[in-house]
């Protein structure tokens, strides 16, 4: 009895994890570029999803299909994301971020707090926000910046400070406050130091 009992536990935890782990339907639109593992692609400019902060995918989400962000010719990265964000329906927006988010995976690790530059000018001006180790808070809706490769971080930063990518007439809040923190750096020296130490193996 107790070992029929015992089969069936098991057998319905595998089903269970087997329903858990299958894709959204929609997560099919997203591996073309963020590939099937959430993994990204540098060379489509796709950032990883895979351990990202779900809070933050979905966030992100809703600002594409919202039109706070993507929303400048310039950003042609972004007014593609956009264009594919408007036909995902607000209830699959959801699933698909805790999908991605869930899929976890290997990341860059910063290294420990030094002396360095870099290390002082990512705790002035980005550890409040994104964390001492740069892993995000879910609470605060910002990134794990660890996951992130440094092409699209670069990338990031300058449409930050360009204003087509958190714009007072089109971006969201937490975007708008981003673009302050951006134009904080005031150099591209400064702008690589911090880089380097973010994307530090």
């Amino acid at each position: 009895m107790k070992q029929s009992l015992y089969a069936g536990l098991l057998a319905m935890t595998a089903a269970f994890a087997a329903h858990a782990e299958a894709p959204p339907t929609q997560a099919t639109t997203c591996v073309a570029c963020h590939g099937a593992q959430g993994q990204g692609n540098p060379a489509l400019g796709a950032p990883r999803l895979a351990g990202q902060q779900a809070e933050y995918l979905l966030t992100q989400l809703r600002d594409f299909k919202a039109g706070r962000r993507g929303y400048a010719a310039a950003d042609t990265h972004g007014a593609q994301m956009r264009a594919i964000a408007t036909t995902i329906g607000d209830g699959d927006q959801e699933p698909l971020a805790r999908y991605f988010a869930g899929l976890g995976g290997t990341s860059s690790t910063v290294p420990a707090a030094s002396a360095s530059q870099g290390q002082a000018l990512y705790q002035g001006t980005c550890g409040a926000c994104h964390g001492p180790q740069a892993e995000g808070f879910a609470h605060l809706k910002t990134p794990n910046l660890r996951v992130l490769d440094r092409v699209y971080l670069e990338r990031q930063l300058t449409a930050f400070s360009d204003g087509t990518r958190g714009g007072e007439q089109h971006g969201s809040e937490l975007a708008i406050w981003m673009r302050g923190i951006a134009l904080q750096l005031h150099d591209d020296d400064q702008r690589r130091v911090l880089l380097d130490y973010i994307a530090s193996p």
